[in-house]
């Protein structure tokens, strides 16, 4: 090889080292393992139960096989739950499980996602993907697919709003099924 060769090759080398450094230091967030602290949690159990409380009582009890949660969002991030709501005399009135949920102790929400169920006192039971649950207000909403079933009546649709006992319900879009008794249907 002759010289010009080597030389043209040193120099475009030399050229490609000098345009990959920038000079600049890299970020934390560009090194590896190190994360924004916004983005931490504060804390972070596994095997968790959490009371969410109205003027002194227990109104809902939430297991979680594992919770992180962010107290500056008040934002609680929980996985394989199961959820006992409470009726005025402290026996469970209602029972809902799901895969994961973020949950807003302060305002009472809870956003459950995957494999919901939720069975009533009287046996009435709603599947569904997605629920958004409103502890203060009793309120259960979804804008998913919904199965509704109490006893040999099943009932589908797209969309719910109901309380959070089930004893009334709308569902909202493409509601078809099979009833026995019309009457029992709502009380």
């Amino acid at each position: 090889m002759n010289s010009f060769v080597k030389t043209a090759l040193l120099g475009l080398l030399f050229l490609g080292l000098l345009a990959g450094c920038s000079g600049q230091e890299p970020s934390a967030t560009d090194r590896p393992g190190v994360t924004d602290s916004a983005s931490k949690p504060d804390t972070e159990v596994s095997g968790a139960k959490i009371y969410l409380y109205d003027r002194g009582r227990v109104t809902t009890e939430i297991l979680s096989e594992k919770i992180i949660k962010f107290e500056s969002n008040d934002s609680t991030m929980a996985y394989k739950l199961d959820i006992d709501v409470f009726d005025s005399t402290g026996q469970v009135s209602t029972q809902i499980v799901g895969d994961s949920g973020i949950i807003r102790e302060a305002t009472g929400q809870l956003y459950i996602y995957g494999n919901v169920v939720v069975i009533t006192e009287d046996k009435s039971r709603l599947e569904t993907d997605y629920l958004w649950w409103d502890s203060k207000a009793d309120k259960i909403k979804t804008d998913a697919f919904v199965k509704i079933t109490r006893e040999d009546d099943v009932i589908t649709g797209w969309g719910l709003e109901a309380d959070e006992k089930l004893n009334s319900y709308k569902i909202l879009n493409q509601v078809s099924g099979a009833v026995e008794d019309p009457d029992k249907l709502a009380p």
